[in-house]
């Protein structure tokens, strides 16, 4: 039976027996639970009190379609490591036993809360981690403001340096795309896109998404799927604007039709889409798993397994945490790149904050950096030769 060495754990969960079966669990096996109940201001308060609390354990089973505002509190004001779990998805879950949780599960819990502590302890540093489950669910549930998705037209300068030894220096790439011969453009003769990733974004997605897609060059070898959280009736309203300012085309989902290379693609709101390895686009019968419109952790998922080292995810202003069960996976399977908009940029900056949290970002930067990024990235010499 894995001990977890005396530390002290903080459990919130939406089921009060599911609470109850963790504390005896943890308690059983060596840790203290320390504060336990749902995730709300009352409790974010009181664990922001805690001093002697080591790791958190959110369960996010049926827990939190109501509850945006405390995990955003939690993630920003509370420092401590993080381990978000969702039973639901969880190959030992065993729902014949009492809470649902078999004994493996517990142990694996447990295991990971130990390894969390130690990491923490080691490297000196946040560490929050996800337990791997088979499909991403059941996360926070938000809705967007109509007024967020009426953009302005102003010109915006990048308000950061871009990080990570890349210099943004937007005179020098703009001389960059006029001069070198960056991308070998579908050199293999195919029509669809053969590179492409997801562009995830909530509250403030439009603006930074605006101020990114301005400064995409019109022949970058890449398609984006975007998934927005959105109200109902909205889509076609954000592709009008997006499209004022970028060089790809921006345009709603069409099932059957062929992704390609300088298109962005609006995911649906009802419909579940995903791509072919074809890059033809198709809607999947049944709504979207969990309380997203579309969810933006089922996107990646189903766009990185098709596409795997020939995608990407980049994580725009949000609240809430979607996008981080899909990105730890697509991370261990393919090493992806997983990039996020700096905090000081964003609107609400709890969901690039989330992915940061867990350890899968490699960049983050403004949305003009983030552009500068990919653009380079893809103008590397060794890029056709490697991929």
């Amino acid at each position: 039976m894995q001990k977890i060495n005396s530390i002290n754990i903080v459990i919130a969960s939406g089921s009060e027996k599911t609470q109850a079966c963790l504390q005896e669990a943890f308690v059983n096996r060596g840790g203290k639970v320390v504060l336990c109940g749902f995730l709300n201001l009352d409790f974010v308060s009181k664990l922001e009190q805690e001093a002697s609390a080591d790791v958190i354990l959110i369960d996010m089973d049926d827990s939190y379609e109501e509850n945006d505002e405390a995990l955003d509190r939690l993630l920003e004001r509370v420092d401590l490591p993080i381990l978000f779990h969702d039973n639901d998805f969880d190959d030992v879950n065993d729902p014949s036993q009492g809470c649902g949780f078999s004994e493996q599960a517990l142990d694996k819990l447990a295991y990971k809360l130990d390894e969390l502590v130690d990491s923490r302890v080691s490297r000196g540093n946040d560490v929050a981690e996800v337990i791997e489950t088979e499909s991403p669910d059941d996360l926070i549930t938000e809705s967007l403001p109509d007024s967020s998705l009426m953009l302005d037209e102003q010109t915006y300068e990048s308000e950061e340096p871009a990080q990570v030894g890349v210099e943004d220096d937007f005179g020098r790439y703009d001389s960059l795309l006029e001069n070198a011969q960056l991308f070998d453009h579908e050199s293999d003769g195919t029509e669809y896109a053969t590179n492409v990733w997801v562009l995830g974004a909530s509250i403030g997605g439009p603006e930074a998404l605006k101020r990114f897609l301005a400064r995409i060059p019109g022949d970058l070898p890449v398609a984006f799927v975007l998934a927005q959280h959105l109200g109902d009736g909205f889509v076609s309203l954000l592709a009008e604007q997006l499209n004022r300012v970028s060089n790809f085309e921006v345009k709603e989902a069409s099932a059957g039709e062929i992704l390609r290379h300088g298109e962005v693609v609006i995911v649906p709101v009802e419909n579940r889409m995903t791509l072919k390895s074809n890059g033809q686009i198709d809607f999947v019968d049944g709504e979207w798993k969990g309380h997203y419109k579309p969810s933006i952790d089922c996107v990646i998922k189903d766009i990185t397994n098709s596409y795997e080292t020939r995608s990407g995810v980049i994580i725009f202003s949000g609240m809430g945490a979607d996008g981080v069960l899909a990105s730890q996976k697509f991370a261990e399977q393919f090493q992806g790149n997983i990039w996020a908009q700096t905090s000081e940029t964003c609107v609400i900056s709890s969901m690039p904050d989330s992915v940061r949290k867990a350890n899968l970002v490699s960049y983050s930067g403004s949305p003009e950096s983030l552009a500068l990024k990919i653009s380079m990235y893809y103008s590397d010499k060794n890029y056709n030769k490697t991929n």
